[in-house]
């Protein structure tokens, strides 16, 4: 993979690009978004984005009361969502401090007492804080698909596992796990590029086939590059087995708006760019 570079012009639109992160062979990349920060934000309105709050709430099911922990939680949206829908309290802990700086920006503690941020690496056990008690429900928007090995991804299950009660649930976000077309770039999707950069792209420590690797770019006012991971369906389930977590997929919903005409939908449920993710101890 290239290196990671914090600027790049492709793209025709005369902007520079920021690129949030540069995947490679040897895992996630740390502290991948530490030069966008709040700028990050921008993504949120996209079309190809949209479908990710339905699908979530439809998987969340009833948060009140619970205690709620956000992984990879970025600029705390999904932290602030949790807590919206009655979570009694929402922990939110990512890699990169200037996320998490701009999560305390826009979430500051006297306005949002239930919320509380925190640097940490969400990826091994040993390295996220230890709690005072499990929680209820555990939540990781786009946290899995920077799993570069399937020990990394074992590794997030496990930090999964130990930090769920026995009863509790996880739910996450993460890319299309079961594309048909999954080696085929996507172009002009509902506000992204999807560039497959490797087309069967090996775990380094193994040698086994686990998916791709691609280069999303959003057509945001100040563009940005994301490059990760898009693995199968069959490598979660195997990951998420060995940590001891039974996993379903759910659906992926696209918003109802009257306003909208469902024909608009058709092109990104052929391929959506999300799989949504449910996972219980055994």
């Amino acid at each position: 993979m290239p290196a990671d570079d914090s600027t790049d012009t492709k793209g025709g639109t005369g902007e520079p690009a920021i690129r949030a992160a540069t995947v490679d062979s040897n895992g996630i990349e740390k502290r991948q978004y530490d030069h966008i920060g709040l700028k990050y934000n921008s993504m949120h309105e996209l079309p190809a984005v949209l479908p990710e709050k339905p699908s979530v709430l439809a998987a969340l099911g009833d948060v009140r009361g619970k205690r709620c922990l956000d992984l990879a939680c970025g600029t705390g949206r999904y932290t602030a969502f949790l807590s919206q829908l009655g979570a009694c309290t929402v922990h939110g802990y990512d890699i990169s401090p200037a996320m998490v700086e701009g999560a305390q920006k826009t979430f500051p503690s006297d306005l949002y007492p239930y919320l509380h941020f925190a640097v940490a690496d969400c990826s091994k056990l040993e390295l996220l804080p230890t709690p005072n008690e499990p929680f209820d429900l555990i939540f990781a928007g786009w946290f899995l698909n920077y799993a570069g090995t399937e020990s990394d991804l074992t590794s997030m299950f496990r930090v999964i596992e130990a930090h769920m009660i026995e009863r509790g649930k996880f739910v996450g976000i993460t890319t299309n796990v079961d594309d048909p077309c999954v080696t085929k770039d996507k172009k002009d999707f509902y506000g992204l590029d999807v560039e497959v950069r490797n087309k069967e792209y090996r775990d380094p420590e193994t040698g086994i086939k686990l998916g791709i690797v691609a280069r999303i770019r959003a057509h945001t006012d100040t563009p940005i590059e994301i490059d990760c991971f898009q693995f199968g369906k069959e490598v979660y389930e195997r990951c998420a087995d060995k940590a001891g977590l039974r996993l379903t997929w759910k659906e992926v919903l696209v918003p109802q708006d009257a306003k909208v005409n469902p024909k608009y939908w058709i092109r990104y449920l052929e391929r959506p760019t999300i799989s949504i993710i449910e996972a219980v101890k055994q």
